[in-house]
């Protein structure tokens, strides 16, 4: 349960720091793009670039919490 707590708040570090633009957004257009590529959808823009990595950080967290939800009552 404390990995899980621990790696929410890495998470949000990282999405406020993206959103407050601490990070510079060149480190991560990389993966953004790789990833993109990857998976055959055009990459966005510069000025988009930013609310995508945010949009993918809520994402996984979501998706986390409802995989933990699902084994803990569910199966």
């Amino acid at each position: 349960m404390l990995l899980l707590v621990l790696f929410h708040l890495a998470m949000i570090a990282l999405a406020a720091a993206l959103a407050m633009g601490w990070i510079p957004i060149k480190l991560m257009s990389g993966l953004v793009g790789a990833f993109h590529a990857t998976i055959g959808i055009t990459a966005p823009t510069e000025k988009q670039l930013r609310w995508v990595i945010i949009a993918w950080v809520a994402s996984l967290l979501l998706i986390v919490d409802m995989m933990v939800v699902m084994f803990l009552y569910v199966f």
